[in-house]
Parts: structure tokens; C-alpha cells; sequence
């Protein structure tokens, strides 16, 4: 009967365990995503915005490009987060992403980040970070629109004393803990969001 109640007891914490797990996982973001949908989303973001030129300033940008961004995390296939995800821009000149749970666009108090991405022009990176994480991937974008996006989070970065290529990649852990998805630059261009492709 003992043996009965200890692996009964045994069934119902691993699986208490196992949903645990999952629960964190669901309130996080994946980094390695978050960096391919950022860097898609730049190239992106260029192209359509090339012929409206007038509609962008030094003001807008950011903001615009938040707006943007958000779009694009939020199709991705499979899906990067649980629940919508917002994006702001920050006055140190990064990206906040929010767990957006009203689908507003604004960050809410009870609104919990997921993840912050910068860019670090002095190591031509892309960095996304969340709960000590730090992951990293190569961006290339060049343009008007992109000269003016980047030159909006570096004035704001050195406004603000931010020192993103300070900050070290934490390794992956294992190939059977997360997916890879292959690198940024080769998904430049593809138009994809999905890990499919």
C-alpha cells in the first residue's frame, strides 16, 4: 500500500513538475526567434517604408518600427508567445516586448516583459535578452530608413549611457532543450517567420 501512495504521489508531482515547466516556458520568449523575426523585420520594414519616405522622421521611427515588429512576432508560426505580444520603443533605445494580454499596443502595469532587444553597431549584432539570457545573432541592413532607425537607438543609447556590446551571449544549452533556426542573415529576405521553411 506505501509503495502504491509513494509512486501515485510520485505521478502527480512530475506531472505538477512537467506543467511548471511548461507554464515558464509559455511566459517566455524564445530569443533565438526573437532575433530572426527582428532581423526579418528590419529588412522589411525597409522595403515598405522606401517609397513613403515622408511618412517616417527621427521622431516616428522607432515607434514605427515597434508597431512593425509586434506584427511580425505575432505571425509567426509556430507561435513565439501564449498570448499577443506588444513592443515598445525605450528611451535607452531598445525594444521592449511585453506580453500584450488586452492586444492594445500599450504596456499595462499587470503587463509582464518577455524581452528586450538591442543593437550593438560595434560587434554588428543583434542582441535579445530576457531573465539573464543574452542571445545574439548578426544583422545587416543598410538604407535611409535604416540608417535613420539605427542612428535613432545609438543617439538614445549614448543619451542614456546604455552599453549594449558590453553584454556577453549566454551559450545554448543543448540541442534538445531549443531549436535552432538557423542563423539571422540567412533568413534575411525570405519573408518567412516560420521554422518550417
Amino acid at each position: 500500500m506505501n509503495i502504491k501512495i509513494l509512486s501515485l504521489t510520485t505521478v502527480i508531482v512530475g506531472a505538477f513538475a512537467l506543467t511548471a515547466c511548461d507554464q515558464k516556458k509559455s511566459a517566455t520568449a524564445d530569443l533565438d526567434r526573437i532575433l530572426g523575426v527582428a532581423s526579418d523585420s528590419m529588412v522589411s520594414f525597409e522595403s515598405k517604408n522606401s517609397s513613403n519616405m515622408e511618412a517616417l522622421n527621427e521622431g516616428n521611427v522607432m515607434d514605427k518600427f515597434s508597431s512593425s515588429y509586434a506584427s511580425d512576432l505575432n505571425a509567426s508560426v509556430p507561435p513565439i508567445h501564449s498570448g499577443p505580444i506588444g513592443v515598445k520603443s525605450e528611451k535607452d533605445g531598445s525594444f521592449a516586448g511585453f506580453d500584450d494580454k488586452n492586444n492594445n499596443g500599450v504596456k499595462d502595469a499587470d503587463e509582464k516583459d518577455l524581452f528586450k532587444l538591442e543593437v550593438d553597431t560595434a560587434n554588428n549584432r543583434l542582441l535579445a535578452s530576457n531573465e539573464g539570457e543574452v542571445r545574439e545573432s548578426g544583422f545587416s541592413g543598410s538604407g535611409f530608413i535604416m540608417g535613420m532607425l539605427l542612428g535613432n537607438m545609438l543617439s538614445r543609447q549614448r543619451a542614456t549611457g546604455a552599453r549594449p556590446a558590453m553584454k556577453k551571449a549566454t551559450p545554448k544549452r543543448s540541442a534538445s532543450k531549443s531549436k535552432s533556426f538557423g542563423s539571422a542573415k540567412s533568413r534575411v529576405g525570405s519573408g518567412s517567420h516560420s521554422s518550417g521553411k
